[in-house]
């Protein structure tokens, strides 16, 4: 028996070790390395475009020239999001507001601190008979209907004057997607531009891009600058502590100098990073040299009356949030930082 009880207490000492490193030993906590604190971020694993920049920052040393180490942990999706839900990650390089505020809303002290990819999308297609917007009413269309960002693309669809009652919406994501428009079993796919420039790339000679947001931007929907779609998102008890704030005030920095170098070479960029992760040199090419403009780094106040439209009825209106966000959590969630 006594035997079974010194079992017992070093089964719960290895738990109690291995909750340790889990709280102590994750992303957003510092150590020191060469005499410069490490900030360790989680990223959407490869070929996100949360690890791009990143990605950069790490191989052209702007980390280091900047006063600190970059450590980048990337993970699948649902892995980062529920430990960085669940508080076990304090730092997030892939903070969505439209999937976050959810997070908010359950309990998490989540706070923005600055942008990074603003929210767009377009549409793809290969049917010659789509020439515009409207031309996909009475049609098929693609889109990934289950996350936050499907209730800004409706927002847009609307603002170009396209009755979805009228637009057979068949929800599918991923490598679907692009079954279906090779397939022609669908007329259109609603992507980000980065989605998009991986098909355009792979058949440049049918596919097509049709833009949803013109010339005039998201200023002119009344959205300012836009709504942010991956933004740099900390726990608060995290970035109040100092260190942590002159660590991600560094990062900041960091981000500027890199969407800088890479939107004016993007053909360094692109083998930079396709060279380093698993991302098609296309996609981020594409990007920086044709939607630059998708790419913006910026304090996420400048955010807040997006943000606010965002949480407070695109996402409950499409019932991907439970209820509106209160102005507490707003408060909380959209933060003041200043670089």
């Amino acid at each position: 028996m006594a035997r079974g009880k010194w079992v017992i207490a070093a089964l719960v000492l290895v738990a109690l070790g291995a909750i340790g490193w889990a709280l102590f030993g994750r992303p957003g906590n510092q150590t020191k390395v060469d005499g410069l604190p490490t900030l360790e971020i989680t990223v959407f694993a490869a070929p996100s475009q949360s690890i791009w920049f990143p990605t950069i920052i790490q191989k052209r040393g702007l980390d280091v020239k900047n006063g600190f180490h970059l450590v980048v942990k990337q993970k699948p999706g649902p892995t980062a999001y529920a430990e960085f839900a669940s508080g076990i990650d304090k730092v997030c390089y892939c903070a969505a507001p439209a999937a976050v505020a959810r997070f908010v809303e359950q309990g998490s002290k989540i706070t923005l601190l600055w942008n990074v990819f603003s929210a767009e999308y377009v549409l793809v297609t290969n049917n010659p008979s789509v020439q515009k917007p409207a031309d996909i009413m009475g049609r098929k269309l693609a889109a990934d209907t289950s996350t936050g960002g499907y209730a800004v693309a409706a927002m847009l669809l609307a603002r170009n004057a396209i009755d979805l009652k009228k637009v057979d919406v068949q929800s599918a994501w991923g490598a679907a997607q692009a079954a279906l428009l090779s397939s022609r079993r669908i007329d259109a796919l609603l992507l980000t531009p980065v989605e998009a420039a991986m098909l355009k790339d792979a058949d440049p000679e049918h596919v097509r891009i049709i833009e949803l947001i013109q010339s005039s931007g998201w200023r002119a929907f009344g959205y300012g600058p836009g709504v942010p779609a991956i933004s740099f998102g900390v726990w608060t008890d995290w970035i109040v502590q100092p260190a942590n704030a002159d660590l991600a005030r560094r990062f900041y920095r960091a981000n500027i100098e890199a969407v800088e170098w890479g939107k004016a070479n993007p053909e360094a960029a692109a083998d930079l990073v396709s060279g380093t992760v698993n991302v098609k040199r296309a996609s981020v090419l594409n990007t920086l040299k044709l939607r630059s403009d998708y790419i913006r780094v910026a304090p996420i106040a400048e955010y807040r009356a997006p943000i606010r439209e965002l949480t407070t009825k695109l996402l409950p209106d499409a019932a991907l949030i439970d209820r509106p966000m209160t102005e507490a959590e707003l408060k909380q969630f959209v933060s003041d930082f200043q670089p």
